[in-house]
């Protein structure tokens, strides 16, 4: 058998999991004010939807994705391990990463007593919400790299090189990301006083 005939039996599995560099992870999610990160999500699922005939919805899956990121870092620590590759980071951990910070702002916000408040000096009530949001940024950050350095290394491509480039077809998304943020500004400088 030559050569040319094993290709088309390899090229189904070669691509599984969504790779990109964790570079232009980042830069993308943060650019983007955290939307290509829904984008992320849809791309995952909608490969994961493919194997194994599984019967998932990828939309939905993209649309809760906080509730969902469990079950996806467990289908790539699955597909890691049949791959027998090495796999950073444990569904378990990336969860747990996802929600702390969550659950400490819903602690803030919901079950700080009026009577702590008011003792607390100004600066302390207004540093902690702030560093609160810096802390579930940081984790969440943390957690997709965890999920995204998994698939890199799962799929062969430590790096990321395959998709590490940004293209007119990103910048065309930041573009349309930013859209309604200029469109929000232009109408509240127009009727400013």
């Amino acid at each position: 058998m030559s050569s040319d005939q094993k290709h088309p039996h390899e090229s189904p599995q070669k691509i599984q999991l969504y790779v990109i560099s964790i570079s232009k992870l980042m830069i993308m999610g943060s650019l983007s004010m955290g939307l290509y990160l829904y984008y992320w999500y849809y791309r995952h699922w909608l490969l994961i939807r493919g194997q194994h005939g599984l019967r998932l919805i990828p939309l939905l899956c993209t649309i809760f994705g906080a509730v969902t990121i469990y079950f996806l870092m467990k289908k790539i620590v699955a597909r890691c391990t049949q791959a027998n590759r090495p796999v950073e980071g444990s569904a378990v951990g990336v969860t747990l990463m996802f929600y702390a910070p969550i659950l400490m702002i819903v602690g803030w916000e919901f079950y700080m007593s009026e009577k702590l408040f008011d003792s607390l000096p100004l600066s302390a009530s207004t540093l902690i919400p702030i560093m609160l949001t810096l802390l579930y940024t940081t984790f969440l950050s943390v957690a997709m790299v965890q999920i995204q350095q998994s698939v890199n290394v799962c799929e062969g491509d430590a790096c990321g090189f395959e998709n590490s480039k940004i293209t007119w077809a990103n910048v065309v998304w930041l573009i349309v990301c930013w859209m309604p943020i200029t469109a929000l500004f232009g109408y509240l400088s127009a009727y400013a006083p």
